[in-house]
């Protein structure tokens, strides 16, 4: 029994330890022992970080208070049946929110700790002392690889400057680059221990990228010695220069060669190195008619991270074990406390294995859970935030690839979803590998924007000189709609497929579906008449 003068010193231990929790209370107990009351935070796996995190809140209480040191942490003594709305799960939550836009700052100086390597092992790759482009949809990771190479210098005291190209959306203008390298510049001075000239080098370019744009490619070019010279005096063998071009695909592509080209330049036989992330089919690093950018893979060396659904039970085991380390991390024994294997199965399925797509939508997940009273995440809940991000994607289709290809992307799309979901009842198909081909290469924009996936990069189920890829319809253009009901789930689990499954996948000709639509148009105006 609480006694009234005890609520006081109580709230006030609960107000503390919340607060190290982001105002997440944990679930709590009073226990009465021989020598008195004890407050006992309850969790389902606490670790040593929940520990040191109670700990710290209590040195903030007031010392006068009679349960400063009559507080213990302990784990549940079983598995409440609602797992849904405990405070670990919020504080999951929480914590999945915060992780799915991932940038130089994320997790701080816990990054190394919590990071989960890559399903292709690209980390020791990217550490190198060579210029790499890492290609990837949105939510892939490459962001986080680029980071981990950036903790990586931090550790070994390597100066780095580090550019989210987002400033710089869709530009066009030389003015963009000048503005660019003064950031790199400004950057770089931060390690000027020998009086070099980065700072001012900094100003210069500023200067120049608030000019006109007519001497603009000169005034650039007579810099760079002289910014070529003041990167040397920090660069050296034991402690290379590395710069770091988040989201490349964010400038014009017609300005992407041009701006490698000139950090190239500083770059090049200076122990100094490039490092940038990009989506592949909004990326043009080499103008083989100007000559201008990075030529792979001599200039630089491409690190792919689109393969996932390519390899999908690794992909599985990849996107559970970042979800565990989450879990941990608040409270958790693990993710499969909230789901259960074929509910994490569909989790990957819907995310395409893409991993900040399953973050995302596992978040969402609780919501929904939560909401209908669910006492576990299900696959039901799954379902239903998968039908909302398709609906967030539709909306941001000019972000990436720009408005003029709006048009062509929505009607490709329509008629791909047609061809699946009416038409053959499946959410798998093949189509021709042709770069000749307008639609081709727009099923190439339908991947970038994760409307599409890649089940397999080339099989020839017909005649041998045709190559076909296989791919998948986003699941939240069919999941949950009831039209879509008879719709046949391939692949129904996350597993290697084999080449007799995929051969038998029917053939989306988009020049057939064109035809179809024209006589359609032609019936009802014929009607009309």
């Amino acid at each position: 029994m609480i006694m009234k003068t005890q609520l006081g010193p109580i709230q006030s231990i609960i107000k503390e330890v919340s607060k190290g929790f982001d105002n997440i209370s944990p679930d709590y107990v009073l226990k009465d022992r021989p020598d008195g009351q004890f407050i006992i935070f309850q969790f389902a796996a606490a670790n040593e970080r929940i520990h040191g995190v109670v700990e710290n809140a209590l040195g903030h209480v007031d010392a006068g208070n009679p349960f400063k040191d009559r507080v213990a942490v302990n784990n549940r003594d079983k598995k409440p049946a609602n797992v849904v709305n405990l405070p670990e799960t919020k504080m999951l939550q929480k914590e999945l929110s915060e992780s799915l836009t991932v940038d130089r700052n994320t997790f701080g100086d816990n990054f190394t700790s919590r990071y989960t390597a890559s399903v292709t092992d690209y980390e020791t790759n990217i550490v190198g002392n060579a210029n790499y482009i890492v290609y990837g949809r949105r939510g892939s990771g490459k962001s986080s690889l680029l980071a981990y190479a950036m903790h990586h210098a931090i550790d070994r005291n390597q100066p780095f400057s580090w550019i989210a190209l987002q400033a710089y959306n869709k530009r066009t203008d030389l003015n963009a680059v000048a503005g660019i390298l003064s950031d790199i510049f400004s950057e770089l001075s931060e390690y000027d221990n020998t009086k070099t000239d980065l700072s001012s080098v900094a100003a210069k370019f500023l200067e120049i990228s608030e000019g006109s744009a007519g001497s603009l490619p000169k005034k650039i070019d007579r810099l760079l010695p002289r910014a070529r010279k003041a990167m040397a005096g920090i660069a050296s063998r034991k402690a290379p220069v590395t710069i770091f071009l988040d989201d490349i695909h964010a400038i014009a592509t017609s300005l992407q060669p041009k701006l490698l080209s000139v950090i190239y330049s500083l770059t090049r036989g200076n122990f100094s190195y490039i490092k940038a992330s990009g989506i592949e089919q909004f990326t043009n690093i080499w103008d083989s008619a100007t000559r201008e950018g990075l030529e792979p893979p001599h200039d630089a060396q491409l690190l792919k991270l689109d393969h996932n659904m390519t390899m999908p039970d690794r992909s599985k085991k990849h996107i559970l074990s970042i979800l565990d380390a989450h879990a941990h991390y608040c409270g958790l024994p693990g993710i499969d406390y909230l789901a259960d294997d074929e509910v994490l199965s569909r989790l990957v399925l819907v995310a395409a294995a893409v991993p900040r797509d399953a973050l995302s939508l596992f978040s969402q997940a609780i919501t929904k859970a939560s909401i209908k009273s669910q006492k576990a995440v299900t696959i039901t809940a799954i379902n239903a935030a998968a039908s909302e991000v398709v609906e967030e994607k539709l909306k941001e289709i000019g972000r990436d690839s720009g408005d003029a290809d709006q048009d062509e992307i929505r009607d490709l799309l329509e008629r791909i979803r047609e061809f699946c979901v009416r038409k053959k009842s499946t959410n798998a198909f093949l189509v021709r590998i042709d770069s000749r081909s307008a639609d081709y290469r727009t099923v190439q924009k339908l991947i970038a924007l994760r409307f599409v996936h890649i089940l397999h990069e080339g099989i020839t189920p017909h005649k041998v000189a045709e190559r076909y890829v296989a791919l998948m319809l986003d699941f939240g253009f069919y999941i949950g709609i009831r039209a879509a009901k008879s719709v046949e789930l391939f692949p129904d689990t996350p597993r290697l497929l084999a080449a007799k499954e995929l051969r038998k996948l029917p053939v989306f000709n988009s020049s057939d579906s064109k035809g179809v639509q024209r006589a359609a148009k032609n019936l009802s105006a014929r009607k009309m008449g």
